[in-house]
């Protein structure tokens, strides 16, 4: 099991759009892969519980990812994080 912080990059934060970039990308994983912010814990595969977080920009969430594939897909969503989503999605 790995974990990091990352620090919200899009300026309106986990909303339905980021989430569905967040479970687009680690479906592509193995790993189970888990969000947390302020006590609340979402899978970084349903849309519903990422959007339920309503982590703010420019907040530090923890992300913990477990499995065969962790390092690539915490390394991968940590960037999405902190960085991708504050870009617009490429192929729109």
């Amino acid at each position: 099991m790995k974990t990091a912080t990352a620090t919200v990059s899009d300026p309106v934060g986990f909303h339905l759009r980021a989430a569905g970039r967040i479970v687009k990308l680690t479906k592509g994983f193995a790993s189970e892969v888990t969000i947390r912010y302020e006590g609340r814990v979402a899978n970084a595969k349903s849309i519903m519980g990422l959007a339920s977080l309503a982590a703010e920009y420019g907040t530090e969430v923890e992300v913990e990812a477990n499995g065969p594939d962790e390092a690539a897909a915490l390394a991968a969503l940590c960037h999405l994080i902190g960085v991708g989503l504050a870009q617009p999605e490429s192929g729109s």
